[in-house]
């Protein structure tokens, strides 16, 4: 049960993460080529990307522990990796997320400190760009767009 849950939940928060990456990323890119101040909307365009890859990691955590194949797959890593989809999920999709995450707190903060806005619109333009490139490749996407819903 709690498996069947957080699989539902953690893909629906896949599509949060995506529109948070997507709405941040609008907002750094037209105020940073555009040449506009920083306003509190950037700020809160960076905390829900935060804030929604930090619920995505913890159920990505829960997953981790919960999911069957990747149980098995810590048990016998060797094992694991001559099966393409484990292999996918514990030497790309993890790894990746968890940079993809580091990536943006370490943006957000790097844009928190910067003094003039355009720094802080091009500090948050290419981190989140960064991000979100590696959050895309890491995602499993051959796997239905909505798993446990459809």
């Amino acid at each position: 049960m709690l498996y069947t849950v957080t699989v539902i939940a953690h893909n629906i928060f896949r599509w949060l993460v995506l529109l948070a990456a997507v709405w941040a990323l609008w907002r750094a890119y037209r105020c940073w080529l555009g040449k506009r101040g920083w306003e509190d909307a950037d700020a809160q365009a960076g905390f829900m990307l935060s804030l929604s890859l930090d619920i995505q990691a913890l159920l990505g955590v829960i997953l981790a522990f919960a999911s069957p194949p990747v149980r098995v797959g810590f048990v016998n890593l060797a094992g694991a990796m001559q099966t393409p989809e484990i292999r996918f999920l514990l030497a790309q999709h993890m790894p990746l997320m968890l940079i993809g995450l580091v990536v943006v707190h370490i943006t957000g903060a790097r844009a928190k400190k910067a003094g003039e806005d355009r720094v802080k619109h091009r500090w948050t333009a290419l981190g989140y760009t960064l991000a979100l490139l590696m959050i895309l490749v890491a995602i499993p996407w051959w796997r239905p767009l909505l798993r446990g819903i459809l």
